[in-house]
């Protein structure tokens, strides 16, 4: 549902075109494109200001939208306004050069001098997997723009949701300025064993409860290799080790994480009724060796 225009603007309907003017100048310079590249949201409020001031700045429409509300001045752009406007029309085409150039003199210094707009920014994504994103990875790229393709260095310790820019390789201006900029946004693939939080990796790893009993020593998946883990004997489940400098490194080369290690002790299924029998009789022999179940029915026996 569209907003007020007067409210899109921070004016009262009594503001005078002057009032009008400086608000929507407030707007443009805290919204414009060229001050938030790859920001969507601060886009979409630019434009929302720009369709409200294009009607309120026009006395003839200003008068039909106080009378019958957007109903009565949206003829011209449809239900989406100017969502589907290229932001350098707006300018061009709707408000010609005096308040085009005290914007643009106000965002790029120089007031009052006309600056050519660039072109859009544009945004891709690209899959990593988690081995590319931590050790780094230069890709191929078709440029959306254009048939060519383009050699991209993706520096090691990349996360998801890192932005790699590429200057001028966005949309061409259409009135003679730079060309925009190309976002490449990174996504990180699931890992098969690894799961990742900043620097560290995280492993959870099944043993079966005669290791978990007696101890052993079990292979643990790494980024390039397995790792022998020593897990010593009474290890419980949920257990967690630190394998150090086993982890993921900084895109900001702030060092290399560690590696953790959660062991969950798995019990036996499908066991035939004769080795049945003999664990039965086993663990009944050590039923006071379980000391967290012990303690645990003890305190529910002290509360009931």
């Amino acid at each position: 549902m569209k907003r007020d225009y007067y409210e899109v603007l921070g004016v009262n309907k009594n503001a005078t075109p002057e009032e009008l003017k400086k608000s929507f100048k407030r707007l443009a310079i805290k919204y414009h494109p060229d001050k938030n590249p790859g920001n969507q949201e601060a886009e979409e409020k630019f434009k929302e200001a720009a369709e409200a001031y294009e009607v309120l700045s026009d006395a003839s429409k200003r008068t039909t939208y106080d009378q019958f509300g957007h109903q009565g001045v949206n003829n011209n752009y449809g239900q989406s306004g100017f969502q589907d406007v290229n932001i350098n029309d707006i300018f061009n085409n709707f408000f010609g050069d005096e308040i085009f150039g005290d914007i643009f003199g106000d965002i790029f210094g120089g007031r009052g001098t006309r600056r050519p707009p660039k072109g859009r920014n544009l945004q891709v994504s690209i899959d990593l997997n988690l081995n590319e994103a931590v050790f780094g990875k230069t890709v191929e790229l078709k440029l959306p723009t254009s048939s060519k393709k383009v050699s991209v260095n993706i520096p090691p310790g990349v996360d998801s949701g890192n932005k790699i820019r590429l200057s001028g390789e966005g949309e061409k201006s259409q009135y003679g300025g730079d060309s925009g900029d190309l976002f490449i946004v990174v996504n990180i693939l699931k890992h098969k064993f690894l799961e990742r939080e900043g620097n560290h990796l995280y492993c959870e790893v099944p043993i079966r409860i005669d290791q978990a009993m007696f101890g052993d020593e079990i292979e643990v998946p790494t980024l390039t290799k397995t790792v022998l883990l020593k897990v010593p004997p009474e290890t419980q489940t949920g257990k967690v080790f630190k394998l150090k400098d086993l982890g993921a490194g900084s895109l900001h080369g702030s060092g290399k994480g560690d590696l953790f290690v959660r062991v969950v002790v798995e019990t036996p299924t499908g066991i035939d009724s004769k080795n049945k029998e003999k664990l039965v009789d086993v663990f009944s022999g050590i039923g006071k060796n379980f000391n967290e179940c012990e303690k645990f029915s003890d305190q529910v026996k002290k509360e009931f």
